[in-house]
């Protein structure tokens, strides 16, 4: 029975190897959410910060916060997607490292987006911060 397990575990390793395929090829050309490249997707971003802006009705005071929070949430300049070939070149070990690499890069990032919601936040009013929270869960549904 072991070797049907693993044989089982064999083939879906595969399956998942040439399902990932295409969306690696998409990586590897830097596009963005279905299929704009990341001038458009940049500018996607744009639209809705100034939309988020503009409902919420900042006061003067607001304003200031508003300026910090929308720099530190400005798309990363560099999306560093590594070559392809280069990574298939590497052993498991090493590709892995890169991987992992990668990840903590996204994870410091991420860290760093959500110092800057806590402290926006805070200088929003309830009824803002409702809104406020309306708008981010409309960008998590899509």
């Amino acid at each position: 029975m072991s070797k049907f397990r693993r044989n089982i575990f064999l083939i879906g390793l595969a399956a998942i190897g040439l399902g990932t395929a295409p969306v690696l090829a998409l990586a590897n050309q830097g596009c963005g959410p279905m299929g704009a490249g990341p001038g458009k997707f940049a500018e996607q971003i744009e639209k809705r910060q100034t939309a988020l802006h503009d409902k919420l009705k900042l006061t003067p005071v607001q304003e200031t916060a508003w300026k910090a929070f929308h720099e530190k949430m400005q798309p990363a300049e560099s999306r560093n997607r590594p070559d392809q070939t280069a990574l298939s070149a590497l052993h498991a070990p090493e590709r892995l490292e890169r991987m992992l690499a990668m990840m903590k890069e996204h994870e410091s990032r991420m860290v760093d987006r959500v110092a800057a919601v806590k402290e926006f936040y805070v200088v929003l009013t309830p009824e803002q911060q409702k809104l406020f929270d309306d708008q981010f869960s409309k960008h998590r549904r899509r």
